[in-house]
């Protein structure tokens, strides 16, 4: 059985990570079954439940059978048990994922602005530049059309200066709240990305435990579940002998 794998969250978006998730085996623990004995091993019982099959075990045949239950058992059980927590963490962590998605939508609101702004600083730089140039023409520049290029040029720098405040005014009010806000960004979605790899690691391990259960429980299969054995040796055992 898999899981879909937790989706890693960097700074620059979104990347799926590539995990399946696997369960133990959840069979229902096999109930002795009294079978009928041939010759005179009196009563026999099958671990699997059924008629029973194959050599006779041995009294500690069948200890390290029962013990390769009881532990298999009691790993299936412990490994249940860690399932539920680590869903109920890949949903919460889900979840600050797309909260993160919102925060995103704002960084990248925000860097629109700077952007924004940046094109039109340089836009504003190649028009002072051509300025500059015009100014300089006009300074040298004699004859009928001098006086009248001088006064256009003023009207130019004044309408310049007025640019300049307005883009000043605006660099003011974004400010460094831009920067904070990437930075915050980062650093939230950087914190997220570890505690991501970290639910990807324990998921995978989990998995091999879940795995690992899955083989040794088919191995006891082969080798226990079938197999017949007698009675007085499973009570001897129970008594510790």
């Amino acid at each position: 059985m898999t899981r879909s794998a937790l989706p890693r969250l960097a700074a620059a978006g979104l990347m799926a990570a590539a995990l399946a998730t696997a369960h133990a085996q959840t069979a229902p623990k096999p109930k002795p079954a009294p079978v009928a004995g041939p010759g005179n091993e009196g009563k026999t019982m099958s671990l699997g439940g059924g008629a029973g099959s194959g050599k006779l075990l041995t009294r500690d045949e069948l200890r390290a059978c029962l013990n390769q239950q009881e532990s298999l058992a009691k790993r299936r059980a412990e490994v249940e048990a860690a399932r539920g927590p680590l869903d109920k963490e890949k949903e919460d962590l889900v979840r600050e994922q797309e909260a993160l998605k919102g925060e995103r939508e704002k960084v990248d609101a925000a860097r629109q602005q700077v952007s924004d702004l940046n094109a039109r600083y340089k836009e504003y730089g190649e028009r002072v530049q051509k300025f500059n140039e015009r100014a300089k023409a006009a300074q040298e520049a004699s004859g009928k059309y001098a006086e009248k290029e001088r006064d256009a040029v003023e009207r130019e720098r004044s309408e310049l200066q007025k640019t300049q405040a307005a883009l000043e005014a605006e660099r003011a009010k974004l400010g460094d709240g831009v920067q904070q806000t990437v930075n915050a960004f980062n650093t939230r979605a950087q914190a997220l990305d570890q505690k991501v790899a970290d639910w990807n690691q324990r998921n995978a391990a989990l998995s091999d435990r879940a795995q690992g259960v899955n083989r040794d429980r088919e191995t006891w299969t082969a080798d226990c579940a079938d197999r017949r054995y007698r009675e007085d040796d499973e009570i001897a055992i129970r008594k510790g002998q």
